[in-house]
């Protein structure tokens, strides 16, 4: 017999059924769509949320509609008399017809309707609009009546960026600190995780995704999996039809509409979240299978204000090239030197694009992520920490591995959308500078400006500042007077020195926290890899001018870790 419980903790009968769930009247798919285009936006949410579908009735015990044991457990929990069940597939179908439209609206617009501010829709604001006309107008007149003049203030611009970064660099190598693995939480304490996994013409690593998805160490009964495919994308969903999927796991096919971008997906798949905490797999991703499990077990300790925890990234095939081994040395750097040295003073955390697990509620109190920002997790860091959220790392060893361009065309490309969402979270923030030193402190100011601005500016001003320098020690005299010339020089060699120690001292450290010490004498190439990641960067501002919310793709499947 299945029962409701009220409120106030009444147990009463509801449906006489000995046979169980299987044995309810099932429920049709017209008819399901029909019921849900009755609901308001609210119990639309909650819907999607439980899975389980209130129907018109009166009395104390609201009839409604289950799909599976959560959906049970939730209905009964909530008061409701269980009538009927639904096919899974039918009811996912159902919501999305019923509520096609709004989703799709919401998916791209929400952000932007509730913090218009935090929105990259726009480029500019209007006060950056008059800034930069006045400071295009400096640099015009400075060309003509002193160009060295306009010489030495873009000398200083870049020294600037480049000693920020530097000195975070280095502070970052100095410290020791890691995250820890906490107690883990036994089964029956675990809360119900949703794992969203963006798919994009992802049909030659579906199967490894897969694999991996079926390795992680957590309860499948609390586990609610997504796999998010474009509706126009029919290679990859003609491959998955070739899956069959546990019922943990099922596809949500996105509906057609813009921006093409993965954070658009991302939030079609977030109306649908069932769980309270959340994370994101790329199609390549290959997670730790302990990393769910250590995930909820860090927030369980970390404090009801810890938003996000960041898991450790690398690369299967950091080997396989040039491109590949320095993309190795960057992410070692990034995810296991600077990123904890963060989390440990308390700074926001620029986020990496998979493997960060998400407190769902902040996730919505933020206003989830922005379909225009290319680099949507970097700018969802910093809103978090402007919410009043913390973001933190998980420990290392129990990261995800992902598969690294090995081609320079593939590299350039990846590395151009990274800049060019850099460059869009660098302007999102600066709108209102006062209001952010207010909200993230001196500290979280600092963080904006010598990642994410001195990785656009920096690398935009590199190549100029390194051909002033060697001009100006080749020959003395020329460009400027001499006591100048000497001084330019002087200057340029210290940033230059400064910024090389710092990114070898991090990646250094980096390299060997990860028991990557074998691509150590890679480190002598950074010169000549920071001028090529200069040439990704003006690719990156041609695109940022001409089409900002344009998702360079990257392709996949090229090297595989489970085979």
């Amino acid at each position: 017999m299945f029962v409701s419980v009220s409120r106030d903790g009444d147990i009463r009968p509801c449906v006489p059924c000995l046979q169980g769930v299987g044995s309810l009247p099932h429920m049709p798919l017209p008819e399901l769509v029909r019921h849900m285009r009755g609901l308001t936006p609210a119990e639309a949410a909650h819907v999607r949320k439980h899975r389980f579908l209130p129907l018109p009735g009166r009395g104390l015990w609201r009839p409604c509609v289950i799909t599976d044991a959560l959906s049970h457990r939730a209905a009964l929990e909530q008061g409701c008399c269980v009538v009927a069940r639904a096919d899974a597939r039918d009811f996912s179908l159902a919501m999305q017809q019923a509520w096609n439209a709004q989703l799709v609206d919401d998916a791209a617009h929400a952000l932007r309707r509730t913090y218009p501010v935090f929105s990259a829709v726009q480029r500019f604001s209007r006060a950056q609009k008059e800034v930069l006309s006045l400071a295009a107008l400096v640099v015009a007149a400075l060309a003509l009546l002193a160009p060295r003049a306009l010489l030495v203030a873009l000398g200083l611009t870049f020294g600037l960026f480049y000693l920020a970064m530097a000195a975070l660099h280095v502070s970052a190598a100095a410290s020791r600190w890691r995250a820890s693995v906490p107690p883990l939480l036994k089964d029956h304490a675990l809360p119900v995780y949703t794992v969203l996994a963006p798919l994009y013409r992802e049909a030659a690593v579906l199967g490894q995704l897969l694999q991996a998805l079926a390795r992680l160490d957590y309860p499948a009964k609390k586990l609610d999996i997504k796999l998010l495919v474009e509706e126009d994308d029919g290679e990859t969903r003609a491959a998955l039809r070739g899956f069959v999927l546990p019922p943990h796991m099922e596809v949500l096919v996105v509906p057609r509409g813009a921006p093409r971008t993965k954070p658009r997906a991302l939030n079609h798949g977030l109306a649908f979240a069932r769980g309270e905490l959340l994370t994101i797999y790329d199609a390549e991703d290959v997670p730790h299978p302990g990393q769910l499990r250590v995930a909820a077990s860090c927030f369980a300790v970390q404090g009801a204000d810890m938003a996000c925890l960041q898991a450790p990234l690398g690369w299967y095939n950091a080997t396989a090239s040039f491109f590949s081994r320095m993309l190795a040395v960057d992410y070692a750097a990034h995810f296991h030197v600077i990123l904890p040295w963060l989390h440990k003073l308390g700074l926001p955390l620029p986020l990496g694009g998979t493997s960060n697990h998400f407190r769902v509620a902040a996730l919505r109190e933020a206003g989830a992520w922005d379909p225009f920002n290319v680099t949507e997790d970097a700018d969802l860091g910093l809103r978090l920490a402007r919410k009043g959220w913390r973001t933190g790392v998980l420990p290392a060893g129990i990261g995800t591995q992902e598969e690294a361009c090995t081609e320079y065309a593939c590299w350039r490309h990846q590395r151009a959308r990274w800049i060019k969402g850099w460059l869009q979270t660098f302007l999102v923030h600066q709108r209102m500078p006062t209001q952010l030193m207010h909200e993230v402190g001196a500290g979280g100011y600092f963080v904006l400006y010598a990642l994410l601005g001195a990785g656009v500016f920096a690398a935009l001003l590199h190549p100029f500042f390194l051909a002033l320098t060697l001009a100006t020690l080749l020959h003395p005299g020329v460009l400027f007077p001499g006591f100048m010339s000497s001084l330019l020089a002087a200057m340029g060699m210290v940033v230059f020195v400064a910024g090389y120690t710092g990114a070898f001292l991090s990646a250094r450290e980096g390299l060997r926290r990860t028991g990557q010490r074998r691509l150590l004498p890679w480190l002598v190439f950074l010169p000549f890899y920071w001028l090529l990641v200069s040439l990704a960067a003006w690719l990156a501002l041609w695109d940022f001018i001409r089409r900002p919310h344009h998702w360079r793709k990257t392709a996949h499947g090229a090297f595989l870790l489970l085979k």
